[in-house]
């Protein structure tokens, strides 16, 4: 009896061995192989021993590796329009340097033999083309000690514009109507002037030789102007009290002049005093002993201050500016007196510039030429600049009158800016229409022009 007990164990223990090693047994084909793997990572169920594995569940499938995503390049910048000063610091130190380049294409149409001030009654015939640099500058600044800063600049004015000069019949009888001849070849200080800053922006010292105070636009930089040139008759004192060969000043005088902001930047002064014309001597006095020119102007400034010594004729956006102003200018019997209006915003899908400026001259004898009495003069500019393309629609007038001739000269005109890096590059077009009325009955005459100007400034 035991020994069949050990029979039976025996027998059951080798059909054990025979199952285990079939269910490791590695199968040939890929089938078989697929069978040895279970559903979600279990063993299969066991298969009776000699008979093939049940078909498996399929294998879950293998996740490919996510594709590589470039990521997408960012955005070209648009170009800067607003240029980097070339700039050198050092501890106590600065130094910027700048160029303005401006060359014009002139059209200037048959006309009259007019000035500013005296308006004549010369017609001629023909137009006149003119290819010139208006200007080109030189410029230099910078801070010293910090408290301390200074400017110059050069110019060489109209260079190789070809003379019309049409009121040269007095001086130049063979050529009535200009000699055709091409100047400016000779490079003038414009301006040399430093400034101590005493108490900050409230209470600067200037002293050198520098534009006088006086209305906005004869206060504004030539870089920043909004139109093609100042007005016309911005600078009628021009040539009155500063007189000599070679002697270009457009408004400049050499002097010492008080400025400054206060209020919370909301009222600026300026006062000064000033070269003038010096009195020519006699047979037993010496020359230059009349008084100085005395010079002062203030701004009320409702919004931004313009901080600088010289204004912008538009800030292109860039700033909001409401101001009125009001200057006078001094010396024995020759007065002058300034009222202006300056407005730039941005409004709407881009910025208004607008300014209004009036003038009063006196100056009988005492000035070089004399300047008529109740000579006054009303000028003005408007225009707006749009953001998306950086284009201004800019009209101009002006109107003069010599209430004792009873003469006038009206300007009228205007043209487009384009700014596509601001003051830094730009074109301008502008067509301009004068008409002279001499008084006293005589013919009206007037003149055409064209203007087409590029311009190159940093600074």
């Amino acid at each position: 009896m035991m020994g069949r007990k050990i029979q039976v164990c025996a027998l059951s223990l080798i059909g054990a061995l025979g199952y285990t090693a079939s269910a490791f047994a590695q199968p040939a084909d890929s089938t078989k192989a697929e069978a040895s793997v279970g559903v979600a990572g279990t063993d299969p169920a066991p298969a009776p021993a000699g008979a093939d594995a049940p078909p498996a569940a399929p294998a879950p499938a293998v996740a490919e590796p996510a594709p590589v995503v470039t990521p997408a390049a960012a955005p070209a910048e648009p170009p800067p329009t607003v240029f980097d000063p070339l700039k050198i610091e050092s501890k106590n130190a600065s130094i910027k340097i700048g160029l303005l380049m401006q060359p014009q294409y002139e059209l200037l149409s048959a006309g009259t033999a007019a000035g500013p001030i005296t308006i004549g009654d010369e017609a001629h015939k023909g137009s006149s083309s003119n290819l010139f640099i208006r200007r080109t500058r030189l410029l230099v600044g910078g801070t010293l000690f910090k408290n301390f800063e200074y400017f110059f600049d050069t110019d060489a004015p109209n260079l190789f514009k070809g003379d019309t000069n049409v009121n040269a019949a007095a001086v130049a009888p063979a050529n009535p109507n200009g000699s055709g001849a091409k100047g400016g070849n000779t490079m003038i200080v414009q301006d040399i002037f430093g400034t101590w800053k005493a108490v900050d922006d409230a209470f600067k010292i200037d002293i050198g030789y520098m534009l006088t105070p006086g209305a906005h636009n004869a206060l504004q930089g030539a870089g920043t102007l909004y139109g093609v040139d100042y007005f016309s008759n911005t600078f009628i004192h021009n040539t009155l009290l500063n007189t000599g060969t070679g002697v270009n000043p457009a408004g400049r005088d050499v002097g010492l002049q008080f400025r400054g902001l206060v209020l919370d930047n909301h009222l600026e002064y300026r006062v000064g005093i000033f070269q003038g014309k010096r009195n020519a001597g006699s047979a037993d006095q010496v020359a230059g002993q009349n008084m100085f020119r005395l010079a002062g102007r203030v701004q009320v400034n409702f919004l931004d201050a313009e901080t600088g010594f010289f204004y912008a004729g538009t800030y292109l956006g860039k700033k909001k500016i409401a101001s009125l102003g009001a200057a006078f200018d001094i010396q024995d019997d020759y007065k002058h007196w300034a009222l202006d209006g300056f407005v730039d915003l941005p409004l709407g899908p881009g910025a208004l510039t607008a300014q209004v400026n009036l003038g009063a001259w006196k100056g009988g004898t005492f000035t070089t030429p004399a300047v008529p009495n109740n000579l006054t003069a009303i000028m003005a500019e408007a225009g707006y600049r749009f953001d998306a393309f950086p284009i201004s629609p800019i009209v101009k007038v002006e109107h003069l009158t010599v209430a004792d001739a009873d003469a006038s000269q009206t300007r009228f005109g205007g043209g487009l800016a384009f700014w596509p890096y601001g003051h830094t590059i730009n074109v301008k077009g502008f067509f301009t229409h004068s008409s002279f009325d001499p008084g006293g009955g005589g013919a009206k005459l007037g003149q055409d022009q064209l203007q087409l100007q590029t311009q190159l400034y940093f600074y």
